[in-house]
């Protein structure tokens, strides 16, 4: 099994999805809802679902870095670049899809049980639409939490020694094959030494 430190630092992230989850209940429940709920919905998909899964399926987060944060593609080394190419190669756009609908159902719940988060709700503006937006952002980053290690699990059970005869991905072609958005980040974890 691939063992690659940012990889399972995205893997770790998924531990926050039940806190994201929760704050869009909140969220959903602040203020008057708008008449149409299903209207409601479908803009939360449309704009914080769908850009996320257009990317992850048509060209996937480099995941070297954490949140906003990536290292530049000129400052991966060889090993990163190698991993990279087993991304690309391994990588299945059927479990983001799959994932994509588990978002959208489990989205459907949560709106569906919002309402019992009135009282902690109320503890904040009643304007809606401060909490409509605030679910488009939160719902937004729960696709990100959850899309992210859907294209790098295929990848996690490739053993060390593939990773080593792989050709390095060509840096030149990162920024093509890769979303490489965020400021730039210096390397967090030391370069790991292979035997």
């Amino acid at each position: 099994m691939l063992f690659e430190p940012y990889f399972w630092l995205h893997i770790a992230g998924l531990a926050l999805l039940p806190l994201v989850w929760a704050l869009l209940a909140i969220a959903l429940a602040v203020g008057i809802p708008f008449p149409v709920a299903n209207l409601e919905l479908g803009l939360i998909i449309l704009l914080g679902g769908m850009p996320v899964w257009i990317l992850q399926i048509l060209r996937p987060w480099q995941p070297f870095g954490l949140a906003f944060l990536q290292i530049p593609p000129e400052q991966l080394d060889e090993r990163q670049r190698q991993i990279l190419r087993l991304v690309q190669g391994t990588r299945q756009p059927v479990f983001n899809v799959l994932g994509a609908i588990a978002m959208v159902i489990l989205l459907w719940q949560v709106a569906h049980y919002a309402p019992l988060a009135i009282g902690v709700a109320a503890m904040l503006p009643q304007w809606h639409i401060l909490g409509f937006g605030a679910a488009i952002v939160l719902f937004f980053f729960s696709n990100v939490l959850f899309q992210i290690p859907l294209t790098l699990l295929p990848a996690l059970l490739i053993s060390e020694k593939t990773v080593q005869e792989i050709d390095p991905h060509p840096t030149v072609s990162i920024r093509r094959d890769f979303a490489c958005w965020g400021f730039p980040l210096g390397q967090l974890f030391p370069p790991r030494r292979l035997p």
